[in-house]
């Protein structure tokens, strides 16, 4: 039973499993003390058991995977928005913060640019296409 389904970050997936593990405890409860006879509610109560266990472990299995999207590398290829006119020197918005920005074909304020390249503080950057 999922609710919510996997995103390629890892906040999305611990949602996931918080929401489907607390639904699946309620139905624990709802089983032990509410439904049919013994036999059967054990034998879900075991089952329901061995799904969270599995879904556990395939869900750290996949977090695992994903990279870890940090540094200069990760900025390669975003775009920004100018906000004071690169002539060729100027300045960009790139996830709310204010960055130096070199831009060789010149951009005025409001256009769209792509990140080339990172040297230091100053981000390199061409008209987005």
């Amino acid at each position: 039973m999922v609710l919510l389904h996997a995103r390629a970050e890892q906040f999305g997936v611990q949602v996931e499993a918080k929401l489907s593990g607390m639904l699946i405890v309620a139905g624990l409860l709802l089983l032990v003390f509410h439904v049919g006879p013994r036999p059967w509610v054990l034998a879900l109560l075991v089952a329901a058991i061995v799904f969270e266990l599995a879904e556990k472990g395939l869900l750290v299995r996949y977090t695992r995977r994903i990279p870890i999207a940090a540094g200069a590398e990760a900025m390669i290829g975003r775009p920004v928005t100018v906000v004071a006119a690169c002539r060729p020197a100027g300045r960009v918005r790139f996830g709310g913060e204010s960055w130096k920005a070199r831009c060789a074909e010149g951009a005025g304020v409001g256009e769209r640019l792509v990140i080339d390249a990172v040297e230091s503080v100053t981000l390199v950057s061409t008209p987005d296409s």
